[in-house]
């Protein structure tokens, strides 16, 4: 019997083999996934325990999931595929684990009402639901009143007619066309009785199904923007509609839905999805392919073996081996900006296969924890949001994204799992003047279960590599926060390589912070040799080198974090997160106005270490260190061990926002400012504390 050599991860997007050996489990039956292994035929699991085998089965993919659950204890586990084996690894299922058994696609289709709507909610959910979002229900109706103003767009072009407006400006108008206004003017006629709404929503439906499905509209092309709203939108939008379509138009609707997805299958198993989850768009198509399969359930557009296929696909993801960017800890790996989409994008296809199965996907612990990591990294109050692209984004208004962070991402868990102080940030942000994005959750029917965790001073995600240290969470104007990075996910997709690295925020107003934007749109040269460059972020450069870019061998690692009701204190270690050899460990002491960020590395090679900071505000410099006034708060940079002199100080990017862009698409953003210290290569430990006064302005 020979041993596997391939559960090493070597390429971006890769799947975390799980259990990791040793690890605790908070969910039973837990998932066991793997590499991909040589060979041909069926995989063997085989689970023991102290008193022997505990199961012993066959399955075709590389993860699985046992039908009962597993009990409270210690159990050994391998994978075995022909002559061969990844090896024996432990794992405990800890004594309060949840218990997770998942629907099958069979109970789930048996489930199915004949009734419609049926897919966000039943007819006999509208009284309550309007009666409970009463706030939800007048924003929509200002929603409705722009929608029916705007014009339905044409089909795109971008691809073949250089005359046509370009890719990323068709995909924000189309937004706005297709997740804003189709869904708001379907909500309108399904919830508030409004023909006008109904027919306004017709005729949007029917002219986007009449658009061919390949070429811009395509989920398999370069640009996929304009299929991925389409297949969020269409399936909800025809079951709300379903009333006021003949059957000649119901079945364009499922003929189009199908086509996509047909694509979102094609592209989940080309892609291998299972084994290559880091794929940031193709995360949301499970949901998709799942909620065509329900919409489908009773159509000619796709026979049942199809449908089956396709929800057992689904589950199997959402069952298995999703979230890839999140785990038991609820925190979100690509960070705040993309996990306020991206915890949703499922919402309506969990709520309807927990509606008709009885069985609920959000057993999961993630989703339970999720609001303790929208409360400390995606405050809406605080001016930007480490970390990853995005970040700079200080909420729908942005002046580069707008919609897109957050319009209330707390709504559902918050409503389902609390804690109070979610529910109270929810209510603060559910009446804006009207929707932007993700009206799909607005009024999906949300059961009441036992209430999250409150996060405290101190909050550690473990399995993302995420820390938030708050001295006064409680008096938000008051609260020192630090946010610390230290991941095994590396820099590859919308992360940067920033591991060790941090931000420092006092009453929301960022004082430390990373530094650069996308441009236009993603992959701007500023934003490829800048933004998603070390220099760029609060980590040091190693003989002028920084970290792994779009790596997966960026990685760091959380050493420690605790509170002892005076100082937070966190360490983290990076050194293998650069292409250089080097070991590097970064502390943390945070206690009431002063943070000392100490760093201790060791070089194989003697070389300059540079420490890299950002600021919003200009810099000025106070003997060996400097001064940062912003929004009525002082922040105060002092240099306490391995410095010697005052840092660098600029304005400029190395890589200007706009270069390599057309003049017409120029983008104008708030400047910042970039601070360097220079150490002899003969130092190997440096200190800086951060002193902060001041009241923030209102």
């Amino acid at each position: 019997m020979t041993l596997w050599n391939n559960q090493t991860r070597t390429k971006n997007g890769d799947l975390f083999p799980a259990p990791e050996n040793g690890a605790a489990v908070f969910e039973t039956p837990p998932c066991f996934s793997w590499l991909p292994a040589p060979g041909e035929g069926p995989y063997t699991v085989v689970i023991e325990n102290e008193n022997g085998t505990v199961l012993r089965e066959n399955c075709r993919e590389n993860c699985f999931v046992p039908r009962d659950p597993l009990a409270p204890g210690e159990y050994v586990w391998d994978v075995f595929r022909g002559d061969s084996h990844r090896g024996e690894q432990s794992f405990t299922v800890s004594p309060d684990a949840i218990p997770f058994l998942r629907p099958t696609a069979e109970e789930v289709l048996a489930g199915i009402p004949a009734e419609r709507p049926r897919h966000l909610f039943l007819k006999a959910d509208v009284p309550g639901l309007l009666a409970e979002r009463k706030t939800e229900a007048q924003t929509l109706k200002r929603t409705v009143a722009l929608a029916l103003r705007d014009p339905i767009p044409e089909p795109p072009r971008f691809l073949h007619d250089p005359a046509a407006l370009p890719y990323r400006e068709y995909f924000g108008f189309f937004r706005v066309a297709c997740d804003r206004d189709l869904v708001a003017l379907a909500l309108g006629y399904a919830l508030f009785g409004d023909e006008t709404c109904g027919g306004a929503a017709k005729e949007r439906l029917l002219t986007f199904v009449s658009w061919d499905p390949g070429a811009e509209c395509s989920l398999e092309g370069p640009c996929d923007e304009i299929g991925l709203s389409l297949c969020r939108c269409l399936p909800s939008v025809y079951d709300l509609l379903y009333p006021i379509l003949s059957d000649g138009e119901r079945a364009l609707v499922e003929t189009a839905i199908a086509a996509y997805a047909r694509q979102c299958e094609n592209r989940l198993r080309s892609l291998d999805y299972l084994s290559h989850p880091g794929d940031s768009h193709a995360g949301r198509l499970p949901a998709y392919l799942g909620e065509a399969a329900l919409i489908l359930a009773d159509s000619d557009a796709a026979d049942r073996e199809t449908v089956l296929g396709w929800l057992s696909y689904a589950l199997t993801v959402y069952g298995g081996i999703f979230p890839h960017y999140g785990g038991a800890d609820g925190g979100w790996a690509e960070g705040p900006f993309y996990a306020t989409s991206y915890i949703r994008w499922y919402l309506p296809f969990f709520a309807a296969v927990e509606r008709y199965s009885g069985k609920s996907l959000f057993a999961r612990p993630f989703y339970r924890n999720l609001t303790r990591f929208l409360l400390t990294f995606a405050d809406p109050a605080a001016e930007n949001h480490p970390f990853g692209d995005g970040y700079w984004s200080p909420g729908e208004d942005d002046a580069e994204w707008p919609g897109f962070f957050a319009q209330n991402p707390y709504r559902y868990y918050a409503r389902r799992f609390g804690p109070p102080s979610a529910e109270k940030r929810s209510g603060e942000l559910e009446s804006p003047a009207y929707y932007k994005l993700h009206l799909l959750d607005l009024f999906l029917p949300t059961p009441r279960e036992t209430a999250a965790p409150e996060p405290g001073r101190l909050t550690v995600f473990p399995d993302t590599g995420l820390i938030a240290l708050r001295t006064k969470p409680e008096r938000p104007r008051e609260n020192l926060v630090c946010l610390i990075r230290a991941s095994k996910f590396g820099s590859d997709s919308h992360r940067h390589p920033d591991q060790g690295g941090f931000a420092l925020f006092y009453g929301g107003v960022a004082l430390l912070s990373p530094s650069g934007y996308f441009g236009r749109r993603y992959g701007t040269k500023h934003h490829r040799e800048w933004t998603n460059t070390s220099r760029a972020h609060n980590v040091p450069l190693f003989s002028g080198v920084g970290q792994f870019e779009n790596s997966y061998r960026a990685v760091g690692r959380i050493l420690s974090a605790s509170d002892d009701g005076t100082t937070l204190s966190a360490a983290v270690e990076a050194g293998g997160a650069y292409p250089v050899p080097v070991e590097w460990k970064r502390e943390f002491a945070l206690t009431d106005g002063e943070l000392t960020v100490s760093d201790a590395f060791s070089l194989d090679t003697p070389g300059e270490v540079t420490l890299c900071l950002h600021t919003l505000s200009r810099p000025e410099i106070v003997g060996d260190g400097f001064r940062v006034t912003r929004r009525g708060v002082t922040l105060i940079c002092r240099p306490t061990e391995g410095i010697d002199g005052p840092p660098e100080i600029t304005d400029a990017f190395a890589v200007g926002l706009n270069e390599g862009e057309p003049e017409e698409y120029a983008v104008k953003m708030p400047p910042q400012y970039h601070i360097r210290y220079r150490l002899p290569s003969d130092r190997r430990r440096a200190a800086l504390t951060f002193t902060v006064s001041g009241e923030p302005e209102k």
